[in-house]
């Protein structure tokens, strides 16, 4: 069983989005990815979407998210839960922290349907 441990997190930063990879397959998870992540207060992930479902554990902050046409708000301790294929954009009000998880080696798409690599997931 191996274990992760925390000093070997590599932080990747991009638009006050601040994520390290916690569960991949370079780390060893074979079937779900995990993140960990914080957004600095009035920052904004790209609007995406993945072939999968995702899972958002809010630890920390508050802020709104965008799925379809649909917006929702969260809180600390709210777990948003995002289906596949459905673009979708989180906005971070307040300085927010939070866990994700997936499975592994789903594929991840601009609006335009250009695929991105993340890098957190090395």
């Amino acid at each position: 069983m191996p274990v992760f441990r925390l000093e070997q997190n590599q932080i990747h930063s991009m638009q006050g989005n601040h994520i390290a990879g916690v569960a991949t397959p370079t780390s060893g998870a074979r079937q779900v990815e995990m993140w960990r992540g914080r957004m600095d207060a009035s920052s904004a992930t790209p609007p995406h979407s993945h072939d999968t479902e995702e899972v958002v554990l809010f630890l920390k902050g508050s802020g709104r998210a965008t799925v379809g046409d649909r917006e929702v708000r969260y809180q600390q301790g709210d777990t948003l839960i995002l289906p596949p294929a459905q673009v979708h954009q989180i906005f971070a009000e307040t300085d927010s922290e939070f866990v994700s998880a997936m499975p592994a080696g789903c594929t991840v798409r601009l609006p335009d349907g250009v695929v991105i690599d993340l890098p957190w997931r090395l």
